[in-house]
């Protein structure tokens, strides 16, 4: 390893660093919205930011009912009949970007950030 070497690995880290601070410390105050959609329909959508207290929404799912609860914070799936319970095993979603998948019953539960905060940052002919 050569003499600057180690200054290149060090400004890369560093780099590296101060994105991932610069990007979640950005996130933090955006307003956020749930989207839950199933079989690709939307079936509500829910801004957290006038939610007061945790709020549990009941869905019929072909194997039975899906309990979706959500709060200021985010979301979670409580119960689901889906065989393996990875949607419950995913715990809470928090940050815009995130999902929370149920493929047996075609359910999948999405964190944006709210409508008015979404600008286009290019439009395409």
């Amino acid at each position: 390893m050569r003499k600057n070497d180690g200054r290149l690995i060090a400004v890369m880290a560093l780099a590296a660093v101060l994105s991932f601070l610069f990007i979640n410390m950005t996130q933090k105050g955006t307003h956020k919205e749930l989207v839950i959609q199933k079989d690709r329909a939307v079936i509500k959508r829910v801004d957290l930011g006038k939610v007061t207290a945790d709020t549990k929404l009941t869905i019929d799912v072909d194997d039975g009912q899906m309990v979706i609860v959500y709060n200021k914070d985010g979301a979670w799936v409580e119960s689901s009949p889906c065989p393996d319970k990875i949607c419950i095993k995913e715990g809470r979603i928090q940050k815009p970007g995130e999902t929370i998948a149920c493929v047996p019953e075609k359910v999948l539960l999405t964190l944006q950030s709210a409508a008015k905060e979404r600008e286009h940052d290019a439009i395409l002919r």
